[in-house]
């Protein structure tokens, strides 16, 4: 006979599986693209792990559109001892977690797709070859690669026949991990018939493929469906020419180019980055983007030729150089005046260090900029205010008669102790900059505040009339109490507008 308290334990623990029961049912009943999506937040290894759950799981993982391997096959701590691992070693080890991506893709249910497929670490081309058919059977979306590799690697024509594709990235790098075999070839190679093949492809980024002479971009009828590419450290191709019809973002990095050609309606931004660095005669850029938004130029050397339209839709520009301005011919100089003619319609640009040299050399040589920045609203220096700098800063000053928003970041400086006359001669001159200009931001990174960046200050207090607020920010506790009180100011509306910022407290 049950006794009072063994029937009360009895239905207390009927009554605790009846709710747990609840709570699984509920889980289960969830569609599978939430159960999905819940997936997709986990580590591979751990989504993997709900598989042995039921058979429900199993259904779950076996359609997981989303396959990240991604860190699955880290390098990073591979060492034996006080040795980095070799590249057997590193086989060894990849080769298991391989097997277990290739039967996680040979066991998919035939109708489910894949939407993302991630993988990062050591490839030999045998596994690619293996999944390349997988990955096309269940129609792949975005495809992620980035590799380290010992013999080069030749992608499979199938790949680019997927017409299911949407984004590629393929990166091949050298890991500093292991020891790899000396191999300068260890690179992708892209087949020429890849840029018919891929008619759905939107975004492409390149890193570490070998072009071998084969012109990919340079038919308007290329990659017909391309809005997003980047290019980065690939060779074998000294002249490049991008000119994809539905083209709207191109990034172009570290490329040993002697002659870039961009040319689309549709482009909207246009990064050049750590290219032309030490070109020679014959050198060339040429762009036409009448719809570009955004350009950045970034430590990159000027080309004997910039044929470049000016972009009438610009918001946003950005120029910096690598080259000494002692190394910048007159050729070279008015390149770099080219350059920076086809951003006049700017809304905001971006200047930083040599290029200002160069422009002083601009200015000094040709009188300054054949044009005027009549759209620029803000601008934004970064400088040593060395001697140097002083006239290309005025240059562009005198070339901005609207601007409104002026930041000039101070760093690495020394005292040349530039005298306020320098500054005072350019009031004329300047007189329309200095008449629109509202608010200043002066951001100093230096240990001690030069007597370059107290002329700086006085001069633009003395004679901005139009100031509203003024900002310094600095390392220095006592900035603001004397330059606060140290000049004068024209402009009436600054009372109560003047601030400060201690780095140190921020």
């Amino acid at each position: 006979m049950e006794t009072r308290a063994a029937k009360k334990r009895r239905l207390l623990m009927e009554q605790e599986n009846k709710h747990n029961e609840k709570i699984k049912d509920r889980l289960s009943d969830l569609p599978d693209d939430v159960l999905h999506h819940t997936l997709s937040f986990l580590p591979i290894k751990s989504a993997a792990r709900t598989s042995t759950l039921s058979k429900r799981w199993r259904k779950l993982w076996d359609s997981c559109p989303i396959l990240d391997f991604s860190k699955a096959c880290r390098l990073t701590g591979l060492r034996f001892g006080k040795k980095p691992a070799t590249v057997g070693e590193v086989y060894d080890r990849h080769s298991k977690v391989v097997n277990g991506i290739s039967k996680v893709l040979s066991g998919r249910h035939e109708n489910s797709k894949i939407e993302v497929f991630e993988y990062a670490g050591y490839m030999n081309p045998s596994w690619l070859l293996d999944w390349v058919p997988c990955l096309v059977k269940h129609r792949v979306e975005k495809l992620v690669l980035d590799v380290w590799l010992v013999h080069s690697l030749d992608l499979p024509c199938s790949l680019f026949e997927c017409n299911s594709l949407r984004s590629l990235t393929l990166e091949a790098t050298r890991s500093e991990h292991c020891l790899l075999i000396d191999n300068p070839d260890t690179r992708f190679w892209l087949p020429s018939s890849c840029a018919r093949a891929t008619s759905g492809l939107r975004s492409l980024s390149l890193t570490g493929v070998d072009f071998a002479g084969n012109v990919l971009f340079s038919d308007p009828s290329s990659f017909p469906s391309l809005e997003k590419l980047t290019v980065d450290h690939c060779r074998r191709i000294s002249r490049l020419k991008i000119c994809c019809a539905d083209l709207k973002c191109i990034e172009v990095c570290s490329m040993d180019v002697k002659s870039l050609d961009i040319s689309g309606m549709k482009l909207e931004k246009l990064t050049v980055k750590l290219c032309f660095n030490g070109c020679g005669k014959g050198s060339s850029v040429k762009i036409l983007a009448p719809n570009l938004q955004t350009f950045c130029w970034n430590d990159n050397d000027f080309a004997e030729k910039c044929l470049i339209q000016s972009f009438p839709q610009l918001m946003e520009g950005e120029i910096s150089s690598c080259v000494l301005p002692a190394n910048v011919s007159e050729v070279k100089a008015q390149s770099a005046a080219n350059l920076l003619s086809s951003l006049s319609q700017v809304g905001s640009l971006c200047l930083s260090y040599r290029i200002l040299e160069i422009l002083s050399k601009i200015y000094l040589e040709f009188d300054g900029l054949p044009y005027a920045f009549m759209n620029l609203k803000t601008l934004q220096i970064y400088t040593d205010l060395r001697k140097a700098d002083i006239p290309g800063i005025a240059c562009i000053f005198r070339s901005s008669p609207a601007v409104r928003n002026l930041t000039i970041t101070i760093t690495a400086g020394r005292d040349i102790h530039s005298p306020p006359a320098g500054w005072e001669n350019q009031a004329q001159s300047l007189s329309s900059f200095l008449c629109h200009l509202k608010v200043v931001n002066i951001v100093v990174w230096t240990n001690t505040i030069h007597e370059s960046v107290i002329n700086v200050v006085r001069f633009l207090l003395q004679h901005g009339r139009a100031l509203q607020k003024f900002v310094i920010s600095s390392w220095h506790s006592k900035v603001h109490d004397q330059l606060a009180t140290l000049f004068p100011r024209a402009s009436t509306h600054l009372e109560g507008s003047w601030s400060y910022t201690n780095f140190l407290n921020t």
